[in-house]
């Protein structure tokens, strides 16, 4: 057998083994055991499972890869057309007198929205009398050490675009905004779109809060008109049972763990009277897909994302580390995925889908409003 193997091309690289173990059985080779057989072959199945594993996992990489949510349309929406209204061409000449003339290409090239936005913007940032004193908005930027959402010259005044989605859904989702309607910010941070809402409708009740007090003692002395107060990173919010009309929570939920957001519904539930709104915002498979495309998360972190995604409909990993989210600490303060599923299955029957709109929020987040049912 030895000398045929020397004869093949493909048997010389096994002839010196086979040699040395003919010496050492004498020419009679041990037949493998059950055991070692078995062995043999749940290595096999291993190495063919993970294969697997590794072929589906870049293909599901290749697919979020692919994926482009649909762009939606970016509108001027009731708070910022009350505001605008507000405002006559006299301002707007002040306006363009003041403007430096690098905001001029920008200003040409956005969307009719944005342009139509950047004037109350720019009216603020350039302390335009007749638009600050005839819109009510402010001019007041948190320092470096207080938690802000934006900074700088296109964050002056506040978020409009937010305010919008968040009245324009609420108003779609049949609430009227007006003198006694009541409405929280849940995780208002510095109070960046609220600050817009109250500006366009100071007759409503506006009451603002986050667990983040640096944040909210900013914005207590500087935004009047707004009750804003430190809030628990667990229920409840010392706020009595159906007493607000209305809760905007944007990019709150998308942190939660799964018994956190579980435990925050029940609390908005109890807060907000039948026949109110819960207006939210998610992280699903179009945020995977923007964070992988902006590699702001690893892959491997994408794919698990995902794997959870279809077989639990939600995710949940810790993101902030030691040092927390600027100083918020908690292990169920992370990034969270969810799916529509999952959302409705924890929701219902005590709320209902008003409205859901996937990739809303910066072609990533998904918006959706969930209205309030009466108890039966």
């Amino acid at each position: 057998m030895l000398d045929s193997l020397h004869r093949r091309p493909r048997g010389r690289a096994l002839a010196p083994a086979l040699a040395t173990l003919s010496e050492l059985t004498r020419g009679r080779v041990r037949a493998p055991t059950h055991a070692e057989i078995e062995e043999a072959a749940a290595q096999r199945r291993e190495v063919e499972r993970a294969a697997a594993d590794a072929e589906r996992a870049r293909r599901m990489l290749a697919a979020l890869e692919r994926r482009r949510p649909e762009i939606c349309e970016h509108a001027v929406g009731p708070p910022s057309r009350a505001l605008l209204a507000r405002i006559d061409e006299a301002d707007l000449e002040e306006l363009h007198r003041r403007v430096h003339p690098d905001w001029y290409p920008l200003w040409e090239r956005s969307d009719p929205a944005t342009s139509e936005h950047l004037k109350l913007i720019l009216g603020v940032h350039y302390d335009v009398e007749g638009i600050i004193a005839k819109t009510g908005l402010r001019r007041d930027e948190p320092p470096e050490e207080v938690h802000a959402m934006g900074r700088g010259a296109l964050a002056a005044g506040g978020d409009f675009w937010i305010a919008d989605i968040v009245a324009g859904a609420a108003e779609r989702c049949g609430i009227t905004f007006g003198a006694g309607t009541r409405v929280l910010d849940f995780g208002c941070s510095s109070g960046r779109h609220l600050r817009v809402l109250q500006a366009w409708m100071p007759e409503a009740e506006w009451l603002g809060c986050d667990p983040n007090a640096a944040a909210i003692a900013w914005a207590s002395g500087h935004l009047s008109g707004i009750d804003f107060f430190v809030s628990p990173q667990d229920p409840p919010l010392k706020l009595e049972p159906a007493s607000v009309d209305v809760v905007s929570a944007i990019s709150v939920w998308s942190h939660f763990g799964a018994g956190a957001a579980e435990r925050w519904l029940d609390e908005m539930r109890r807060v907000i009277r039948p026949g109110g709104v819960l207006v939210l915002t998610v992280q699903g498979v179009a945020s995977v897909a923007a964070y992988l495309r902006r590699g702001e998360i690893p892959p491997e972190h994408a794919a698990e994302a995902v794997e959870d995604l279809i077989a639990t409909d939600h995710h949940y990993r810790e993101w902030f580390g030691e040092q927390g989210d600027w100083g918020i600490r908690s292990p169920e303060w992370g990034m969270a995925y969810m799916t529509l599923e999952w959302l409705a299955a924890h929701a219902t029957p005590a709320w209902s889908v008003a409205m859901y709109e996937p990739a809303r929020i910066d072609d990533n987040q998904d918006l959706v409003v969930l209205r309030r049912e009466r108890d039966a």
